[in-house]
């Protein structure tokens, strides 16, 4: 089998292209971000490929290698979709720790690595899964909305400084600006809100997994709808202890010859997930459940340091969240945690 894999290296207007075989790299190729002219790219590949593959008398296989650069990839994914060719999407941090020492960049050079990557790491690769049509509409809902609550915060969380260091006539100046557009803001907000939960009630499997979320102390509307778009509906991790890394709640150790260090959190994790997880700790250790007596032990009784504590809450509901998916079962508290591996 000759394997055939191309680096794509992303940006806003043009992709650079890289194709490997074996040590050499056949083509390299700057290409716009449209779809014409990737859909025209991809037929030259898979005919120059065709032609080496006739030559040797032998099956081929083609390989489109990519980073995770947002909504910049999505021409190359569909169009890719489209002529049914394997694709994958890795991490930036994960291409660029696997270069080692490495001199010099641009995107022709960063096309190649990528290439390389896919070459080095082929056992360790997995095909990317795309993701329906409602799946792709409610996270760009999601994002939305996030951009908008920031925009909002920015302009309300100055109040109290403006009280304090502005004279009266300027603060309700700034007052009478304000007010519209945080209120313009709210109704946006609201109404993102509904299309987003019309669009999980127009599917079955999302809503189901919406509904047992959302029995999870700590786990809101908005938390819930969170993990569905991180986790493609609970379909992208096989371990809560792999979801829970991602989020950023999994103490690793870290030791070396006669050291060992504390128990500590990675900072490489999905920061916006982990604040709504925080969140949403905060307020289930408000409340009388399962997991503020839980806190309460570990800070009252084990004498734990109060973030430390609070950690293990999110860990708690992150493996709690995790099972009760697995299992199709609303939280209640006596669940045994088969599935939190």
């Amino acid at each position: 089998m000759l394997r055939f894999i191309i680096g794509a290296d992303i940006s806003k207007d043009k992709i650079n292209f890289a194709l490997r075989f074996l040590n050499d790299y056949l083509l390299e190729k700057e290409v716009e971000n449209t779809t014409s002219a990737l859909n025209k790219f991809i037929k030259q590949v898979q005919s120059l490929v065709k032609n080496i593959a006739k030559e040797k008398k032998a099956e081929y296989s083609i390989e489109f290698i990519m980073e995770h650069t947002g909504i910049y990839g999505n021409l190359l994914i569909e169009c890719l979709a489209g002529h049914k060719v394997t694709t994958y999407v890795v991490a930036g941090l994960e291409i660029k720790n696997s270069t080692g020492i490495s001199r010099g960049k641009n995107d022709k050079i960063d096309a190649k690595r990528i290439a390389d990557y896919g070459v080095r790491f082929a056992d360790k690769m997995k095909p990317y899964t795309f993701c329906d049509q409602t799946l792709t509409e409610l996270k760009g809902l999601n994002t939305l909305r996030s951009q908008l609550v920031r925009i909002k915060a920015q302009l309300t969380q100055a109040k109290d400084d403006n009280k304090k260091f502005q004279s009266k006539s300027l603060q309700k100046k700034l007052e009478n600006i304000n007010k519209p557009i945080v209120n313009e803001l709210d109704k946006s907000i609201e109404k993102i809100e509904f299309q987003m939960l019309e669009l999980i009630k127009s599917d079955e499997s999302i809503y189901d997994n919406y509904k047992i979320a959302q029995s999870v102390p700590g786990v809101g509307k908005i938390v819930a709808v969170a993990f569905i778009c991180a986790t493609n509906n609970f379909t992208k991790f096989q371990s809560a202890k792999a979801l829970g890394s991602y989020c950023g709640v999994v103490p690793f150790g870290k030791e070396s010859g006669r050291y060992k260090g504390k128990d500590k959190v990675s900072p490489i994790a999905n920061k916006a997930l982990k604040t709504l997880l925080h969140l949403g700790a905060v307020a289930s250790i408000g409340g009388k459940n399962a997991f503020a007596a839980y806190y309460q032990r570990k800070v009252m009784d084990d004498k734990k340091n109060k973030m430390l504590a609070l950690n293990n809450v999110r860990n708690k509901i992150v493996k709690t969240l995790f099972a009760c998916i697995k299992n199709k079962t609303k939280y209640t508290a006596d669940y045994v945690f088969s599935f939190a591996a």
